[in-house]
This record gives structure tokens, sequence and C-alpha cells, in this order.
């Protein structure tokens, strides 16, 4: 007579749940993937936009430079992914169309001096349209507190602004007091715009007035100059500065910092000294915050190579030679 077996099925209590975990971790790892995909389909999505928008055989070098800092700014991953196309332009100012100062540069051609001026203006103003107006962050924020920075333009004189030898020059000496180009700036309006230029740069319409011991500096035009302009990369009104000190603003008050050249800053206006510790000094540049929430060194023009550019304390420079 056969023998019935018994068959016992064990069942193991943890394997439903296995299976779920399985599954919910596949659900995660899926919608993960998906979120990525939108991200990068949105980024893809808005370089055509930019493309399409483009007229890529008439584009301009400042045009490029816009929109590589707006796809910069809008980058929903590392911005260091998406490279600045900004180069440094190279301009000549000159009042005889010649320019023995510098290589094959963009000849500004200038009968007054208001003319020159208005150059000026307009390369400060084209710089602070390039890299987005304060309204792009396009720099990645990082922990350690660094300065970036833009040589927009690189800018000669050509001696015929001031030479005698050339008969009726614009200038009576080869230096510009840079308080009448703010002046200039204050007075005229910025084309296409119901703003004057001094406003447009610096959110104010006026000039401010600063004390005997200070002033807005010079222009040598027997030197070739940078236009530059910068963006930190932490959220602080703070320029770090050569030396390892630190510009700020306390209230209203004038902070005076020690280091080699001898900085102070007041009224977010960075002062270089004349004479290392010296009491007085010159405007070097400004330093305000933009909508973006992020603080800028707004376009300002300072002697190549100068002691002052290199106090300035750039980590990097955004720009193309």
């Amino acid at each position: 007579m056969m023998k019935r077996m018994k068959i016992k099925i064990f069942k193991h209590s943890n394997f439903g749940n296995e299976t779920k975990s399985l599954n919910s971790r596949k659900a995660e790892l899926t919608t993960q993937q998906i979120v990525l995909l939108i991200i990068l389909i949105a980024s893809f999505i808005v370089i055509l936009f930019l493309l399409f928008r483009l007229n890529l055989g008439e584009i301009t070098d400042n045009e490029l430079c816009h929109n590589s800092v707006v796809m910069r700014g809008n980058a929903a991953l590392s911005k260091d992914l998406i490279p600045l196309n900004c180069k440094t332009s190279y301009i000549c100012i000159t009042e005889d169309g010649t320019c023995e100062e510098m290589t094959k540069p963009d000849i500004k051609e200038v009968k007054s001096e208001e003319e020159v001026y208005q150059v000026l203006a307009d390369e400060m103003a084209d710089c602070w349209w390039m890299f987005g107006e304060g309204k792009v962050n396009y720099v990645s924020r990082d922990l350690t507190n660094e300065n970036h920075c833009s040589i927009c333009s690189q800018i000669g004189f050509d001696n015929s602004l001031y030479d005698e030898d050339f008969g009726d020059k614009i200038f009576e000496t080869e230096n510009i007091d840079k308080k009448k180009l703010y002046d200039y700036m204050e007075d005229n309006k910025i084309s296409g715009k119901e703003i004057n230029y001094y406003e447009y740069l610096y959110g104010v319409k006026n000039v401010p007035e600063l004390t005997s011991q200070y002033s807005y500096g010079k222009i040598n035009l027997e030197e070739q100059s940078y236009l530059v302009m910068g963006i930190k990369s932490k959220g602080t009104l703070e320029w770090v500065i050569a030396g390892g000190a630190i510009l700020g603003v306390v209230a209203t008050t004038i902070a005076i910092v020690s280091n080699p050249i001898g900085w102070t800053v007041g009224s977010a206006m960075v002062i270089g000294a004349t004479t290392a510790g010296g009491g007085g000094g010159h405007v070097v540049g400004t330093i305000l915050e933009g909508d973006s929430g992020d603080f800028y060194l707004r376009p300002t023009i300072i002697g190549a190579n100068s002691e002052e550019f290199k106090g300035l304390n750039c980590s990097k420079v955004e720009t193309l030679a």
C-alpha cells in the first residue's frame, strides 16, 4: 500500500517585502532618469531657441558673448560645462585715423573731447550688456570667495589726441580726468534707452561728489588701458584684494583696509591710495549688487597690467585674449 508523501511548502516571510523593495528601487531609478532627461531636453531647447534667434552669418562678438553668458546663467547642470564665448576687443582712439600703438585694432576716429568720452562710455555700456547687466550669475557659487574678472576691451590712445606736433590737439596733456568722463555719462542718455549712461551702469542718475582728499583718477593716454568688470563667486559685497585683505562696506562710513597698496572702500567704491597707506586716493571701481542678487564690479577703466589692476586680485579672467 502506497504511502502518501507529504510535501511541505516553506514560505519566506520576507519574499514579498523584498520584491516590493526591488520594484520601489526600480521606480526611483526610473524617476531619476526621467527628471534628468527632462532637464537635458529643457537645456537643449534653450540652446536651440538661442541658436535660432541668431543670424549666424552676421552675429557680432558682443552678441556671441552675451548669448553664452545667458546660456551659462540658465544652465540646469554645472555652469562650468558651458564655456563663455567672450573675447577682449582691441580698440584705438585716434584723431587722424592712424594708430601706431596697437596692431590691427578697431579704429575709433574722433574730432572732439566729447567724442572720446562717447567712445569710452559706449564701450563701458557694451561691456555691461555683454555680461548680463547684473541680471545673470554666470559663475558657480563656490565656498571660496573668488573674484571673476572680464577684460571687455583693451584701449589704446593715439598720440594725435594730445601731441602738439599734430597741430590742433584734443587734449592739452596726456591725461584724461575721469570725472569729465563720468560727467559726460551723467549728461547723456544711452542709445535706445531713456536713462543716462551713469544710471545704466551704476543705478543712480548723478555722479557722487567726493571729499577733497579723493578723486576719480585719470586715464593716461600714453599707456593702454583695460575696460574691466567682474562678479564674485560668493554672494557678498566683500571683494578680495591682493594680500588677502577684503573690501567691504561698513554702513555709510569709509573703512580703511591694510594692504600693500592701501585700499579703502566707501559707499561701495573701491579707492586706490596714491601711496601705500596714504590718506588720499582715487576711485578704481564701484561694487554694487545686481538684480541677480550677486555683487558686481561695474565696468571701469584701469591701466593695463598696472598695480591697480593686479590689486583687484582677479582669480579668474573670463575673457579670451
